[in-house]
C-alpha cells in the first residue's frame, strides 16, 4: 500500500509542479485591456501628470494615451518647459492636459455694469493740433508770391518772398514813440482828447505785426468747414507744409527762409501764426454752460470715432478753453437710428466725450477721448458748468 502511494505522488508531482508554472505564466501575461501608459496622481491643479521613463518619446507617449500618434504637438504644448520636443528624459514630468492657473474654486466671472459707466483715466491726453485754421486767421494770413529759386517746387532752406496784410511792427513802434512824444508835449496837451478817437479806432483795425525774426507756418487750404445747420462758413481744412522765419521786412514783399518742410510748397501758399504740432492737454473744468453741435471730423469720414478730431461750433467767445469737454448726447431708439415721432420723451445718453485742443474766437477743435458708438455731423455737443 505504501509502495502504491510513493507511485501516485510520484506521478503527481510533476503535474502539480506544471500547473503551478502554468499559473505564474498566466498571471505574468499583461492584461490586453489596460491603458499602455499608467498615469500618475492628479497634480494639486487638478492636471493628469505621467512621468517619463526609459525609451518614451512624446510620439509613443501620444500613441499610447490618446491611439493616434500624431497628437504629440498638442502633448508638447501642454509642456512649455520642453523646448525641444525630441529631448524628454526619463524621470521628467508631462502634463497630459492644459495647465490652469487658477482652480476650479478661484475661477469668477465678472459681469460689466452698463457700457456708459465711466472708467478712471488719467484724463491727460498728447494731442496734435490738425489741420484747421479760423476765418480770421485765415484773412490775417500772408501769400507767398514769389521766389529766388527757380523752379516751382520749394523746400526746406529755401528763400521766399510774402505778402501781408498787416503792418511791420517797427512801423508799430515808431507811430508809437511818436504818439507818445506828442502826447508828452505841454503843446499837444489839448489836441489828445481830440485824437485818441481816431487812434483807437486805427489799433482796433490794426492785426499781429510783422517783425524780423517771426517764425510761421506754410500750409494750403484743402475745403471750407460749412456749419451742418445754419451752413455759413466757419473756418477752413488745411494741411500743414512747413515752417518759415522772417529775414527782412524792409520791402512791402517780406522776404522769409524755409526752415521746416513737410511737403512741396508752391507760390500761392499761405503763412499763419507758428505753433506746436504735439502738446499735452490736461482736463480743465467747464467754467460756464454752453450748447452746441458737431460742425465736422478732421478725417474725410461719414462718421468718427474714439481718438477722432473734430470740429464744435462753439469756441472762446463763448468761455470754451483749452482742456474743457463736451459731452456728445444722442436720444432716441437705437434700432431705428434715432428716427422717431415723439423724440422729446426721450432722455438723453452720453455716447461720447470731446476734449477741446485749441479753442478759436467761434469755434473749437476737440478730440474724441470717449465714444460708444459712431459720431455724425451735426450732433448736440454739451459743455457742462463742472464737468
Amino acid at each position: 500500500m505504501s509502495g502504491m502511494l510513493a507511485k501516485i505522488c510520484k506521478t503527481l508531482l510533476p503535474i502539480a509542479a506544471l500547473l503551478g508554472a502554468l499559473t505564474v505564466q498566466a498571471q505574468e501575461l499583461p492584461d490586453r485591456t489596460a491603458p499602455a501608459i499608467a498615469m500618475q496622481q492628479s497634480a494639486p491643479s487638478g492636471e493628469r501628470t505621467y512621468v517619463v521613463e526609459a525609451g518614451d518619446t512624446l510620439w509613443s507617449i501620444a500613441e499610447g494615451l490618446y491611439d493616434e500618434p500624431w497628437y504629440w504637438p498638442s502633448l508638447w504644448s501642454y509642456n512649455p518647459q520642453i523646448t525641444n520636443p525630441h529631448l524628454i528624459y526619463p524621470g521628467d514630468l508631462l502634463y497630459l492636459s492644459r495647465k490652469s492657473s487658477q482652480t476650479a474654486a478661484e475661477k469668477s466671472i465678472t459681469f460689466a455694469t452698463s457700457r456708459y459707466e465711466p472708467r478712471p483715466k488719467s484724463g491727460i491726453e498728447l494731442v496734435r493740433r490738425v489741420g484747421y485754421i479760423s476765418s480770421r486767421d485765415y484773412r490775417e494770413s500772408g501769400v507767398l508770391e514769389a521766389s529766388r529759386e527757380e523752379r516751382n517746387m520749394l523746400g526746406q532752406l529755401d528763400e521766399g518772398y510774402v505778402r501781408f496784410n498787416t503792418r511791420r511792427c517797427a512801423e508799430d513802434d515808431k507811430a508809437k514813440a511818436e504818439r507818445d512824444a506828442f502826447r508828452a508835449s505841454e503843446d499837444g496837451e489839448a489836441k489828445r482828447d481830440e485824437k485818441k478817437s481816431d487812434d483807437d479806432e486805427d489799433e482796433a483795425l490794426v492785426g499781429p505785426c510783422v517783425r524780423d525774426g517771426d517764425r510761421y507756418t506754410l500750409y494750403r487750404v484743402e475745403r471750407e468747414i460749412v456749419h451742418p445747420i445754419t451752413g455759413k462758413r466757419v473756418g477752413y481744412k488745411i494741411n500743414f507744409l512747413g515752417d518759415a522765419k522772417v529775414l527782412s521786412t524792409v520791402r512791402p514783399l517780406v522776404s522769409v527762409l524755409i526752415t521746416r518742410s513737410h511737403s512741396e510748397i508752391s507760390r500761392g501758399d499761405l503763412l499763419t501764426n507758428v505753433f506746436e504740432p504735439l502738446q499735452l492737454v490736461t482736463p480743465l473744468p467747464n467754467k460756464v454752460q454752453v450748447a452746441g453741435v458737431i460742425l465736422d471730423f478732421h478725417h474725410e469720414t461719414t462718421a468718427a470715432g474714439a481718438y477722432s478730431y473734430v470740429y464744435i461750433d462753439k469756441g472762446a467767445d463763448d468761455g470754451v478753453e483749452k482742456g474743457n469737454r463736451f459731452e456728445i448726447v444722442w436720444r432716441g431708439d437705437g434700432l431705428a437710428r434715432g428716427n422717431v415721432g415723439n423724440l422729446k420723451d426721450y432722455p438723453d445718453e452720453q455716447i461720447g466725450v470731446a476734449m477741446v485742443v485749441e479753442a478759436y474766437d467761434r469755434h473749437s477743435l476737440a478730440l474724441l477721448t470717449t465714444t460708444v458708438r459712431e459720431l455724425e455731423r451735426g450732433m448736440p455737443a454739451i459743455m457742462a458748468k463742472g464737468f
